[in-house]
């Protein structure tokens, strides 16, 4: 039994520690964050005081997760605004909406990636700009 536990908690430690080593997403030359951004934890850093625009479409289906889900037409940026956050308040850390692949992104009809963020029970998302200069990953 103690064995077992020393094992456990060995494998533990070293998971840990792996993932404490995971570099942050950096963005590319346009300070974009695009690709497999699977990170969880991200920053408000938009210097706008009304917060940044998180922005959903009515038309997007209510399944919008599932592989068969028709998206609407991807102007995100007019997309209505649902949530504001406001900058580095900790209350306000984003916590990325990642599919089982690892993908927390989605990109718009000019190829602008745009974080999915979760706000609520049920898969309830809205997106974010995934930019420098409206977000940050954090540790």
């Amino acid at each position: 039994m103690l064995k077992k536990f020393l094992v456990i908690t060995a494998l533990s430690l070293i998971s840990s520690t792996a993932l404490a080593q995971i570099p942050l997403p950096r963005a590319d030359r346009n300070g974009d964050y695009s690709g497999n951004v699977g990170h969880g934890k991200w920053i408000v850093v938009d210097p706008d005081p009304n917060g940044l625009n998180c922005r959903w479409s009515e038309q997007m289906p209510k399944d919008w997760y599932a592989p068969h889900a028709k998206f609407p037409n991807r102007n995100i940026g007019q997309w209505s605004i649902v949530r504001r956050f406001k900058k580095n308040t900790s209350s306000q850390y984003l916590t990325a909406n990642t599919t089982p692949a690892g993908f927390a992104t989605v990109t718009d009809e000019l190829g602008k990636p745009w974080l999915k963020v979760s706000i609520g029970s049920n898969d309830q998302i809205c997106l974010v700009r995934a930019n420098v200069q409206y977000i940050r990953p954090v540790k």
